[in-house]
């Protein structure tokens, strides 16, 4: 740049007015316009410096070559000469520091060009043809010129200061120089750290504000003067809508340009249309102590951390207390500002509120003593209007009513200071309105408040307090928040965000993140943060180093960066100052454990923590009233199964069915279980929606069961409702002389009858009912009506017997009895042979094994074989029995006859007889009943209503009869069963061994109710060895 234009435009510089001097006198003394030979000579000179930076790395290079040759001699670090190297840097390095300086003065002069002209068009009363909108935009063009030359001389100077530490580093290592030293002192002074960067920013914000007057008056045909003059004040309470973003230290400057472009920068309690008109900042002047405020934040949180656990879960109606100050805390009777957050969710149609009360600072240890529990109106009132007495009665009442929900908030949870933030902020808002505010915060710093000394007097830390050194963190991002009162977001920021330049930063907190460091081992959930490249370090650091003992602490002192401006600096007064991170053990980048430190010693306890979703889901009322529609659907499918079993109950009762009511008892159960079932689902997805998880909802389980067990259900009622059903009634025997006898039981009571059987005394002429512990004689053969109507005959009465069957053996007739869990062989004789005095008498008894006799026959001698008594008991009548369902009920013991000793009690079964084959195929298997008769075993399976013959050589079954019907409903009562021949003369042997002719007669005896039937039965003509018979007509 040539030296006259250079000490041009330091002259006008120079000439900059006193503090209270106008804005349009300052800018009136720089030219309209910056000769173009000026910018081309600072372009010129860019290039310049960088190839002599290119020739100062290759003269390194050249240097070390020459020492190692001898040709050059370094002398020591204080002697002299030194290395030729040395002075071309330094030359160079000036070269450049000149350079920046032009560049700085250069793009200052077209700054303050445009704002002349802005300035002047937006102070007249009427612009006239001036105001259009191709002037309009030629501002615009110009202005967006100087700040993309701004961003280039910016990138220009950290690109110097880059490659200069570079060639001063190779220098040092190859030549033994000491330029790193020396060039990172000169880095940190003017211009290389320009606080001239705050004077464009100013400039720059007053440019487009000029701008946008200009623009109003086009739009409403004159400018807003009540917008020139406005102070702006912090509202009380105010809507809005956050969206906050990440931005890196070296991209400050160029979202600060931003921004400026959109609005102006925010000076509180500013009154006028520029900031140069009350305040004009040196060229030396840095933003952040200048415009930028110090804030700081002590934030309140429960003993339990209840407040954090609420606001990270976003919970509706989570609050958030916190007292704020700007600058130097106040004390005694400057006023602290009571902040009140109060998050809303969208389903609700409200915004998140904040609630500001401005109290003095000596009434908040009062606030936060909870022993003094609620206080009444007037209390707060009280304090109000002591702390702001310039306000009128309706702004103190507002003021009253955030004050008592604050102390309402501390006393319900008895807050505590739990962490501070302290940062410098610098914002943009229009002083006219709170529709768009943009702030940056930088420097953040969090303070752990419960890191004082417990015995401190004071509320919160105070600046000669000492801490922990782990107890203060640094934030490692700038914080760019955006806060909307309505409407969409600006477009400048979507193109900030489309080039990287600021990342969002979903719901991020500063409360959260201070309280979930310094209280790890309290939280449960940490931020979603806590995950990212930049906080994992300070998350593992925190979690793995508990405090310090306070003989190696820090304390709080005042570093005055300006007048007006304090900030919280950290003193070690140990001698460990740092920590060494080289000793710090990482833990895993997703936080799954975090190692504790505790005092001096490290434990090895771990500490599970979960990361908050960066998306969290978001449940709205109508969520939980579907939850609670589910569950009563589920209720309903219970109750249905309630129903279905109630009615197979009713059906099983009705049909004497127990399956029936076996079905009845699993569809409760079944309604037991998705009763409990759906309870469970519920109070887990509620569960599930008040912590905001995103998964867990599916339910894969439930459904499939659910409708598996309708369909069972219905089934069951399906088939025991068909087996209910009304049935054509049965058909029964009828009684007909000389085909089907109804035998008469005149003279005994039908109360004192239960026949168990049939048997046949061919001497006698009478067949034999055995029934309770009686035995009745009766006619055999098929009786005329007037044998039928005589009074039947008793011709035993055992004691204690219960007599089930009766057998010939020889001349002896043998009856067997069964009483509980014993069975009894009894032998029988005829006292009497006179008809009408006969008796049976017993003669002896014998016990055997056999449980649940039911059924006695005698087969005879075949062949070799031994004549033998064959006797089948029912297992499951036993009260002893311990079969169980599934298991073959049926045992058949065989006894030789020789073994009935009149001497012995007691005899034992030589064999059994396979019960599985004789029951194959039925569902039953219980006998009631058995005969040998013309070489077949025949067997009547009551339950199973059928007879059945055996060939005892080859044990298939000849004939399979089903049993004729009594009475209905009594179809598997037949207990008794026995075959005669009539009109036949049969040879000699043992009784039932010969076959002859004549007609068949099969006589049943019923067990409930008593009776017995004899029956001509219809023979088959054939060659068949064993005879085949039909039941006759009138009892099919």
């Amino acid at each position: 740049m040539p030296s006259s234009a250079l000490s041009s435009t330091t002259r006008a510089v120079s000439k900059r007015s006193t503090k209270h001097q106008s804005c349009a006198s300052i800018i009136a003394v720089v030219p309209s316009a910056v000769p173009v030979s000026s910018v081309a000579t600072a372009a010129n000179e860019a290039a310049a410096i960088t190839t002599a930076l290119t020739s100062l790395a290759f003269k390194v290079e050249l240097e070390e070559s020459q020492i190692h040759s001898g040709n050059v001699t370094l002398s020591n670090l204080s002697g002299s000469p030194r290395p030729a190297f040395v002075d071309s840097f330094e030359a160079e390095f000036d070269r450049a520091t000149d350079a920046i300086k032009a560049s700085d003065h250069l793009l200052e002069s077209n700054v303050r060009a445009i704002l002349l002209s802005a300035d002047a068009l937006a102070r007249k009363g009427d612009c006239g043809e001036k105001c259009d909108e191709a002037n309009i935009h030629g501002f615009r063009l110009k202005a967006k010129e100087v700040v993309e030359q701004a961003l280039k001389n910016k990138a220009q100077t950290a690109s110097y200061a880059q490659e200069f530490l570079r060639i001063a580093q190779l220098a040092d290592s190859k030549l033994g120089t000491i330029l790193v030293a020396t060039t990172e002192r000169r880095l940190e002074s003017e211009p290389w750290k320009s606080k001239q960067d705050g004077l464009t920013i100013v400039l720059l914000s007053d440019m487009y504000s000029a701008i946008r007057e200009i623009e109003a008056k086009i739009n409403s045909a004159g400018a807003d003067e009540s917008s020139k003059d406005a102070t702006w004040v912090a509202p009380s309470s105010f809507e809005r809508v956050t969206t906050k973003y990440w931005l890196k230290e070296q991209d400050l400057f160029r979202v600060i340009l931003a921004s400026v472009a959109e609005l102006p920068l925010l000076v509180y309690g500013r009154k006028g249309g520029r900031i140069l008109d009350s305040k004009q900042p040196q060229p030396d002047t840095d933003l952040w102590t200048s415009l930028a405020s110090t804030i700081s934040s002590v934030y309140f949180d429960s003993p339990g951390m209840k407040m954090y656990s609420e606001r990270i879960k976003r919970n509706e109606g989570a609050q958030l207390f916190r007292i704020r100050w700007y600058g130097k805390k106040p004390t005694g009777d400057d006023i602290i500002f009571l902040e009140l957050k109060t998050h809303h969710e969208k389903w609700i149609e409200n915004n998140s509120v904040k609630e500001r009360c401005g109290i003095q600072e000596k009434f908040v240890p009062k606030l936060l003593d909870v022993s003094s529990g609620k206080w009444d109106v007037q209390t707060a009132y009280d304090i109000v209007r002591i702390s702001n007495p310039s306000e009128n009665k309706e702004v103190l009442l507002k003021l009253t009513r955030v004050l008592l929900q604050i102390r309402k908030l501390v006393c319900k949870y008895k807050l505590t200071p739990c962490v501070r933030t302290k940062y410098n902020r610098v914002a943009l808002q229009s002083a006219s309105n709170n529709k768009l505010r943009l702030t940056i915060d930088r420097d953040i710093t969090m303070i752990n408040e419960r890191a004082r000394n417990e015995t401190s007097k004071s509320w919160c830390l105070e600046d000669d307090d000492a801490i922990p050194t782990n107890a203060v963190v640094k934030m490692p991002y700038c914080v760019f928040e955006v806060k909307v009162a309505g409407g969409d977001t600006p477009p400048f920021i979507t193109e900030l965000q489309d080039s990287g330049v600021i990342v969002e930063a979903k719901k991020f907190s500063k409360f959260l993140s201070g309280a979930s460091l310094f209280n790890v081992s309290k939280v449960k959930t940490l931020p979603w943060w806590a995950s990212d490249d930049a906080f994992a370090p300070l998350f593992d650091k925190n979690g793995s180093n508990s405090l310090q003992p306070l003989s190696k602490s820090c304390g709080l002192s005042v570093s005055v960066q300006s007048k007006d401006t304090p900030s919280l600096t950290v003193t070690c007064t140990s001698s460990e100052r740092s920590v060494d991170k080289s000793k710090t053990t990482r833990v895993r980048r997703i936080l799954p454990s975090l190692s504790v430190l505790r005092g001096d010693q490290q434990e090895a306890s771990t500490l599970e923590k979960l990361v908050a979703s960066k998306a969290p889901t978001r449940v709205e009322p109508k969520s939980y009233f579907a939850n609670e529609r589910t569950f009563i659907q589920w209720i309903s499918a219970a109750l249905l199964f309630i129903t279905i079993s109630e009615i197979l109950y009713i059906l099983g009762s009705q049909t004497n069915n127990p399956e029936a009511s076996i079905a009845g008892f699993f569809t409760t159960t079944m309604a037991l279980i998705i009763a409990v079932y759906s309870v469970c689902i519920y109070y887990r997805r509620i569960y599930l929606m008040k912590n905001g998880k995103p998964y867990g909802y599916s339910d894969f389980v439930g459904p499939g069961v659910l409708t598996a067990s309708v369909i069972t259900g219905i089934i069951l009622l399906k088939v025991y409702s068909h087996k209910s059903l009304p049935r054509p009634a049965a058909v029964t025997m009828s009684h007909q002389y000389g085909q089907c006898i109804q035998r008469g039981m005149n003279g005994i009571s039908i109360m004192e009858m239960q026949p168990s059987g049939v048997a046949l005394d061919e001497e006698k002429n009478v067949l034999l009912i055995p029934s309770l512990n009686r035995i009745i004689a009766l006619p055999s053969g098929l009786p005329t009506e007037e044998e039928n109507i005589k009074a039947v005959e008793i011709v035993a009465s055992i004691r204690g017997a219960n007599l089930e069957a009766l057998a010939y053996v020889d001349d002896r007739i043998y009856a067997l009895s069964e009483e509980r869990d014993r069975s009894e062989i009894i032998y029988l004789e005829w006292k009497d042979e006179q008809q009408d005095s006969r008796q049976l008498v017993e003669v002896h008894r014998w016990e055997i094994d056999l449980i649940g006799a039911e059924a006695m026959a005698l087969v005879p001698s075949e062949g070799d074989a031994k004549p033998k008594l064959v006797v089948a008991g029912d297992l499951m009548s036993s009260t002893s029995a311990t079969t169980t369902v599934g298991t073959n009920r049926l045992s058949i013991d065989v006894f030789e006859l020789d073994s009935f000793d009149l001497n012995a009690t007691k005899v034992k079964a030589s064999s059994k007889m396979n019960s599985a084959l004789v029951s194959k195929g039925l569902l039953d298997g219980k006998v009631g009943d058995m005969q040998y008769f013309e070489g077949l075993l025949y067997m009547v399976f009551d339950n199973d209503r059928v007879i059945r013959a055996f060939d005892t050589k080859t044990g298939q079954v000849v004939q399979e009869t089903t049993l004729p019907v009594a009475v209905e409903g009594s179809e598997r009562e037949w207990e008794g069963m026995y075959f005669q021949r009539i009109n036949n003369v049969s040879s000699g042997g043992l009784r039932g061994s010969t076959s002859g002719s004549g007609d068949l007669v099969l006589h049943l005896a019923l067990d409930t109710p008593g009776q017995v039937w004899s029956l001509k039965l219809d023979e088959m003509d054939g060659n068949s060895p064993a005879p085949r018979w039909n039941l006759p007509q009138c009892a099919v």
